[in-house]
C-alpha cells in the first residue's frame, strides 16, 4: 500500500518521490496550497515535518541501514547533514554552498561509504537550484559539488526529477609513456669494460711485445707525453682567454653574443584585463555587510556571474537595477564577508572618494562584448595572478579624462559604439 503525503509545493513533493523511488517505497505525495507542513500518518498517528517523513520512508527501505547510517558515527554524519540542509540552506547561499563543496573533496558521499544515504538525496534536491544555474566562471570553484550532484543525478535520481547540472566533465590524459631506461656498462669476454659506443670507442694504444721490445714501450711514454703537453697547452689557452683587459676574457652578454636580452616584467599592460560590457539584472543587500551590493550581471555568459560591489553609500539600489557595466571578468574570484565574487564593477571616483559611480558604456553595445584600447592589441589572461599585483600596476593609469572620457595612458577606452565615459570627469577608475 502506498504511503500518502500532503505536501505544501511540489519541491517537497519530488524529494519525498526521490526518497521513495530509491528506497523501493510507494509514496503518493498531493500538494496542497493549504498545507503549512508535510503532513502524513505513520503507523496509525498523525505525523508532521519533512524531515520526519524523509526518515519514516527510508526506514521502510529494504536499504534502511545504508540510507539511515549502520554505525552510531555514520548516524550522527547522517543527522547532521540533514539538521545543515534546514539550517543552513536556506536560502542557497555560496558561503554554505562552499562548505559542502569542501566536505565533498575527499569522500564519495558526504557521511562516507560507497553508497548514498539519506543525507545525500535530500541535500541533492535542496542544491539542485543552485547547481544547474552556476555561471561558469564558479563551476571550478563547486567542483566537488558538481561532481556529487552529477553522481546522484545518474544514478540514484532514476526518474530524473530533478535537471542535470551542465558542465565541462574533466578529460582523461594518459600519461607520456616512461623514458627509455639507459643501458648499462657491460663486460666483454676478457674482463674489459665495453663502453655504450663499443664499435665506435677509440683503439687503443698499441701493447708492449711479450718479448719485452722496448722501442714499443718508449714509444707509448713518448706518445703520452705529447698528449699530456697538448694538454697543458689547452689549458693554458683558456687562462689567456681569461686575462686581459680587452675584453677577451670578460663573460659574453647576449648582446655580444648575438642571443636575446631575457625580457624584463615591464609588460604589465591593459590589455591583460579582460574587461566586457555587462548589464545587472538582480541586485540587493549583501547578507554580512550593510555597504556592498551583491548583484547578478549578464555579460553573455550562460549565467549572470555573482559580483559583489562597494557601492551602497555612493548609488541608490533602484539605480542599480538594470543598469549597463563595465567588469573585469578575469580577476580571481574573491570571497568578500562569506560570500564570492567573480568580477569587479569599474566605477569612476574623484581624489577624496566621496563620489563615485560606475563607468557607463554606449548605448546599444551588446552584453559580453570586450572593451578594446588602440595599440593594446594582446589576448588578455585566462585569470590575473594576484602574486603578480598585475592590476593594481594597471589601475594608476586607468582615468577619466576632461571630457568625461575614460582612458588608459591616454588611449579611449573603446567599443564598437563608441567610448566609454563617465559622470565625474578628471577622475580616476577603479
Amino acid at each position: 500500500m502506498a504511503l500518502s503525503f500532503t505536501v505544501p509545493d511540489e519541491a517537497t513533493a519530488n524529494l519525498l518521490r526521490l526518497i521513495a523511488a530509491y528506497s523501493g517505497v510507494e509514496a503518493q505525495p498531493t500538494v496542497s496550497s493549504s498545507a503549512a507542513d508535510v503532513e502524513f500518518t505513520a503507523e496509525g498517528v498523525q505525523a508532521f515535518g519533512e524531515h520526519t517523513a524523509c526518515k519514516y520512508i527510508a526506514s521502510k527501505s529494504h536499504a534502511a541501514e545504508q540510507l539511515l547510517g549502520r554505525t552510531p558515527e555514520q548516524q550522527a554524519k547522517i543527522a547532521e547533514w540533514l539538521s545543515f540542509r534546514h539550517s543552513a540552506l536556506r536560502p542557497l547561499m555560496d558561503a554554505q554552498l562552499a562548505e559542502l563543496n569542501a566536505a565533498l573533496a575527499g569522500v564519495t558521499y558526504v557521511a562516507g561509504g560507497v553508497q548514498p544515504s539519506l543525507a545525500d538525496l535530500v541535500l541533492y534536491a535542496a542544491v539542485s537550484p543552485a547547481a544547474v544555474a552556476f555561471p561558469v566562471a564558479q563551476h571550478g570553484h563547486f567542483c566537488n559539488l558538481l561532481r556529487w550532484y552529477d553522481l546522484l543525478h545518474h544514478t540514484a535520481d532514476s526518474q530524473r526529477l530533478f535537471p542535470a547540472a551542465s558542465f565541462a566533465r574533466p578529460r582523461y590524459v594518459a600519461p607520456p609513456p616512461p623514458a627509455p631506461a639507459e643501458k648499462k656498462e657491460g663486460k666483454g669476454e676478457n674482463g674489459k669494460a665495453a663502453g655504450k659506443g663499443g664499435d665506435k670507442a677509440a683503439p687503443a694504444a698499441p701493447a708492449a711485445s711479450s718479448s719485452g721490445d722496448k722501442k714499443g714501450a718508449a714509444g707509448g711514454k713518448e706518445a703520452a707525453a705529447a698528449a699530456a703537453a697538448a694538454g697543458g697547452d689547452a689549458a693554458g689557452g683558456k687562462k689567456e682567454k681569461g686575462k686581459g683587459k680587452e675584453g677577451k676574457g670578460a663573460p659574453a652578454t647576449p648582446a655580444a653574443s648575438g642571443e636575446a636580452a631575457p625580457k624584463k616584467d615591464d609588460d604589465c599592460t591593459v590589455d591583460l584585463l579582460d574587461i566586457r560590457v555587462g548589464q545587472i539584472v538582480k541586485v540587493g543587500r549583501h547578507p554580512n555587510a550593510d555597504a556592498l551590493y551583491l548583484e547578478e550581471i549578464d555579460l553573455g555568459e550562460e549565467q549572470p556571474r555573482q559580483v559583489v560591489s562597494g557601492l551602497v553609500k555612493f548609488v541608490p539600489q533602484e539605480k542599480m537595477e538594470g543598469r549597463r557595466v563595465v567588469v573585469v571578468c578575469n580577476l580571481k574570484p574573491a570571497k568578500m564577508r562569506d560570500v564570492m565574487s567573480y568580477g569587479m564593477v569599474l566605477c569612476a571616483s574623484n581624489e577624496a572618494h566621496d563620489q563615485v559611480d560606475p563607468i557607463n558604456p554606449p548605448e546599444g553595445v551588446p552584453v559580453g562584448e570586450r572593451i578594446t584600447f588602440e595599440g593594446y592589441a594582446k589576448e588578455p589572461e585566462a585569470q590575473l595572478n594576484p602574486k603578480k599585483k598585475q592590476f593594481e600596476r594597471i589601475a594608476p593609469d586607468l582615468r577619466v579624462d576632461a571630457n568625461g572620457v575614460c582612458v588608459y595612458r591616454g588611449v579611449p577606452m573603446m567599443t564598437t559604439k563608441g567610448a566609454v565615459t563617465a559622470t565625474i570627469a578628471n577622475a580616476w577608475v577603479k
